[in-house]
């Protein structure tokens, strides 16, 4: 557990948010009721489903690997590469996290009706995956990885 101390604030606020965004992916995205007199039914959809379930999967999958990445990594359970290609792993998780948001963010936009509190949080914890991966490049660049 030591060794995740170590992580620099990038890495803590990608780990963060793929946690949280993991979490919401299970909340209500999408509520939809109907009440005549006193009867009422609803029925609520996650981040798993309708509508547009292939990018919000996508994006919380996106999210995941990058949390894992991270902790698998600062563990030493698995050994990766310093770079991909000639891409550090800060940018590759920067791209990552606004390939998400996108993606979360064109759900939103494609069907605006009936959205419930989720989708915010979930449009929120991808921003901070893209956010954490730019703070990610920026400790690379400065040579401050810890």
């Amino acid at each position: 557990m030591d060794k995740l101390k170590e992580m620099g604030i990038g890495e803590r606020v990608v780990v963060i948010a793929a946690i949280v965004l993991l979490i919401d992916s299970f909340l209500p995205w999408y509520r939809y009721s109907i009440k005549i007199g006193d009867l009422g039914m609803g029925v609520s959809y996650n981040g798993w489903g309708y509508p547009s379930g292939f990018m919000s999967m996508l994006a919380i999958l996106l999210g995941i690997a990058m949390g894992v990445q991270i902790v698998l990594n600062r563990l030493g359970v698995v050994e990766f590469p310093e770079k991909l290609g000639s891409m550090t792993w800060g940018r590759a998780h920067t791209i990552a996290g606004v390939i998400a948001f996108l993606l979360v963010l064109i759900k939103l936009i494609s069907n605006t009706d009936f959205t419930a509190f989720g989708i915010y949080i979930g449009l929120l914890s991808t921003a901070a995956l893209g956010i954490g991966g730019f703070l990610m490049t920026r400790d690379e660049t400065a040579g401050n990885t810890p």
